[in-house]
């Protein structure tokens, strides 16, 4: 982006490449971005002209009114060794934006996600996107930009469990984490480092996604509405967990990189001092 240029959202491009062929009655697509808040997300674009990366996701902070405390913050490896943070994923975007905030600062601004098709779509953040792409294969340009990241000295921060996590009984809690990030840790060598990021959607975005699982939906259709929890989340103070780095060396084959994840996971969840 130049100096001063204002980033939007055109839903137009958006649909189609997320629905190839596929044309959608405008008066659907009016709904949905009502839904998805895109002229406030447009507001947050206007009110950050030419900033991008670190520099628009501090303006994010700002815009949402949000903060992040931060337990464990020592434990954050110094040096420029590369490190895989993987981190639960309870609200599906301003934990992503918090962390960035505090591990881009202290590794400046060296970090990168993995984003879907969509998230691809924010300017302002693509340079700080991976892209992993759920509908459709991986291009060759994708599958050179994901290597040429892993032997790199950026970090990388994931959300292993893909989707934003679930009710179970009283608890927020996400489903299995897939065991990717183990195999990269093992293949490049780089140390894991297990977050926890505290934080809840409402009850209406759980008990519609119940709903969903109730009718045997296989649309995951509370997802549109996680625009709308991150606006609900304005002015919230979250708090983020950080745990003691694991060495790479730890995976080893006497588990599955599954079985690896799944200790992982535990790790992190049980990094809140009430948990």
């Amino acid at each position: 982006m130049s100096e001063n240029e204002i980033a939007k959202l055109d839903t137009d491009k958006i649909a189609a490449s997320l629905f190839p062929g596929v044309e959608i009655p405008k008066f659907i697509l009016r709904i949905l971005c009502k839904i998805a808040h895109v002229d406030d997300i447009n507001e947050l674009f206007a009110g950050a002209p030419g900033k991008k990366d670190i520099d628009f996701v501090d303006a994010s902070m700002k815009y949402f009114n949000i903060s992040c405390r931060v337990a464990g913050a020592e434990r954050l490896p110094a040096g420029d060794r590369p490190l895989i943070f993987v981190s639960n994923h309870p609200l599906g975007a301003l934990e992503a934006i918090s962390i960035a905030h505090i591990l881009g600062h202290r590794y400046n601004g060296k970090i990168k996600f993995y984003a879907n098709e969509f998230l691809r779509h924010i300017e302002p953040l693509k340079d700080l996107f991976l892209p992993i792409y759920k509908r459709r294969h991986q291009s060759r340009e994708n599958i050179r930009l994901i290597q040429e990241f892993y032997e790199s000295a950026q970090h990388l921060i994931s959300f292993p469990a893909g989707i934003t996590s679930r009710l179970h009984g009283k608890k927020i809690v996400d489903v299995d984490w897939h065991g990717n990030f183990i195999k990269k840790a093992v293949e490049y060598k780089r140390d894991v480092v297990p977050l926890y990021f505290e934080a809840r959607n409402s009850s209406f975005y759980y008990r519609l996604e119940r709903f969903r699982m109730l009718i045997r939906s296989r649309i995951s259709f509370e997802t549109l509405f996680l625009p709308n929890e991150m606006f609900k989340q304005r002015g919230k103070i979250f708090t983020l967990y950080i745990g003691d780095p694991i060495p790479w060396q730890t995976f080893n084959s006497s588990r599955t990189s599954q079985g690896w994840a799944a200790y992982v996971k535990e790790i992190a969840y049980r990094l809140p001092p009430d948990a």
